[in-house]
């Protein structure tokens, strides 16, 4: 009984501190998205249920349509509803990672100092690196022409 009070208590803290984030620095869209899904699934379940039944008390030759049909309406509605969900996931995890490139900014601003060291090194670099034997061909004009290598016919 306190294991399951404890995980309560996190669970409203985990909650609290998410739902109550003025600065929106969490985000929770990707922890609702399923529970979206979820709420999609029984709903259209549900009602379909009801068309289903209703077609029934009404006719039942109505009501039978309903029934072959409501396979079809089920999983064209469940996909569509599930290619919207997962676009949207797509684009809160690229804005999370658009984030983190945005912090990775700062780290790259405190390096850009070592600009000024590699300065003074490059000359000395250019000392130390090995020269081609040969040097490359400039143009195209010495270069040979290319060679059909076709066999002559018999």
């Amino acid at each position: 009984m306190t294991n399951l009070l404890k995980m309560l208590e996190a669970i409203g803290l985990y909650l609290k501190t998410l739902l109550f984030d003025l600065n929106f620095s969490h985000y929770i869209s990707l922890q609702i998205i399923p529970l979206c899904y979820l709420f999609i699934l029984i709903s259209t379940t549900g009602g379909l249920v009801f068309f289903v039944v209703d077609g029934f008390m009404t006719n039942p030759w109505l009501g039978l349509f309903y029934l072959c049909l409501s396979p079809l309406i089920f999983l064209i509605w469940i996909s569509a509803c599930r290619m919207v969900l997962e676009l949207l996931m797509v684009i809160f995890r690229i804005t999370v990672q658009l984030d983190e490139v945005s912090m990775m900014r700062e780290s790259v601003d405190k390096l850009s100092g070592l600009s000024e060291v590699t300065a003074l090194t490059r000359p000395l670099t250019r000392l130390f690196q090995t020269r081609p034997v040969r040097e490359p061909r400039s143009s195209r004009q010495d270069t040979p022409p290319p060679t059909n290598h076709r066999r002559p016919p018999n």
